[in-house]
């Protein structure tokens, strides 16, 4: 009776350990996905949009995992979360009868501009300025649990030759579950809580107020 009651915690920590030392993935990419348009508020105004986004945050991967004093595991995006999150407004916008200038603004990681440098001077008066200023999972790993922590926040700017408009857009998940973390499930985790804010932002009445009428 004594063996098995030794046995029974050794073997879970084998189990973790060979979790833990499964392969993890050092990217991974986001897919937000939005409610259908005809379900949110149409916002077709009489001018067209100049729209740019930028990449605010201070911590540029997607997942950080950490288990005690240990250098966390980092999972850094495949492709731009700011150009996708932008893309995707985008279109829905598109769809809810925005119209937007040919000559996009968007500023990369670097914060450099995308812009046509053919033209020195902008001479459209509406814009619309999307920064990306959190989009992380954060985890720490303990020998039988793990805790996640998830936080997205964007910044949405609204701007004319007299007035702005901005409005900040959060969504928070917590989680504690046992055994090791799994990445997969993390990012899509992740990408949830994305697209559930994406969704916040295209339905807020305040916001598409502001778009018909800025």
């Amino acid at each position: 009776m004594k063996n098995m009651s030794l046995t029974a915690p050794l073997l879970l920590l084998s189990i973790l350990l060979l979790s833990a030392c499964s392969s993890t993935p050092s990217t991974v990419q986001l897919s937000p996905q939005l409610t259908p348009t005809n379900m949110t508020q149409q916002v077709k105004g009489d001018h067209s949009w100049l729209l740019s986004s930028q990449d605010m945050r201070t911590e540029r991967y997607l997942i950080a995992i950490s288990s005690g004093n240990d250098v966390a595991t980092l999972i850094n995006e495949s492709s731009s979360s700011r150009a996708i999150i932008e893309k995707t407004l985008q279109t829905h916008w598109l769809k809810q009868g925005l119209t937007f200038s040919n000559r996009s603004t968007s500023t990369s990681n670097n914060g450099s501009a995308n812009s046509d440098n053919s033209t020195s001077r902008n001479t459209e008066s509406y814009h619309i300025d999307i920064q990306l200023i959190k989009l992380l999972a954060q985890v720490e790993q303990s020998a039988i649990n793990h805790e996640s922590d998830i936080n997205v926040i964007i910044k949405i700017q609204l701007r004319s030759d007299t007035r702005t408009f901005s409005k900040t857009f959060r969504s928070h998940y917590q989680e504690k579950a046992l055994f090791s973390a799994n990445t997969v499930t993390l990012a899509e985790q992740l990408n949830t809580q994305l697209s559930q804010l994406l969704d916040q932002i295209v339905q807020d009445p305040e916001l598409n107020a502001k778009l018909l009428k800025l």
